[in-house]
């Protein structure tokens, strides 16, 4: 080998030599930051999840007390339609009552217009 093979392998021992000696093996490694972002927004993510307002407790709760005023509107409005119902019958009722008084009134008019 001449000087230039033996020269190019000492500079890169000597590179080499000087990585290993920058490495401290006593120092702690750069933390992964990637893998450290990630275990950040997972526990964001389960803090939110966790929270006592996304509480499996808490929501049965709260579906439960909306379930109870549901319940209670359906009724008052079962009662409105009901009130409603009996009123579209008294005024049919009402209509057919007049009607009749007004076919009364009519052969009541024809008879007085005929004897006149």
């Amino acid at each position: 080998c001449d000087d230039e093979c033996s020269g190019l392998l000492i500079s890169d021992m000597d590179r080499l030599y000087r990585i290993i000696t920058e490495v401290t093996l006593s120092s702690p490694l750069p933390p992964p930051y990637k893998m450290l972002y990630r275990f950040e927004n997972m526990t964001e993510e389960l803090k939110h999840m966790l929270s006592p307002q996304k509480a499996p407790e808490r929501l049965l709760q709260l579906a439960d007390s909306n379930l109870g005023s549901l319940v209670i509107e359906i009724d008052q409005l079962h009662s409105r339609a009901t009130k409603v119902s009996a009123d579209g019958e008294q005024v049919e009722d009402d209509a057919d009552r007049i009607h009749k008084r007004a076919q009364e009134l009519e052969q009541f008019v024809l008879a007085t217009l005929l004897g006149a």
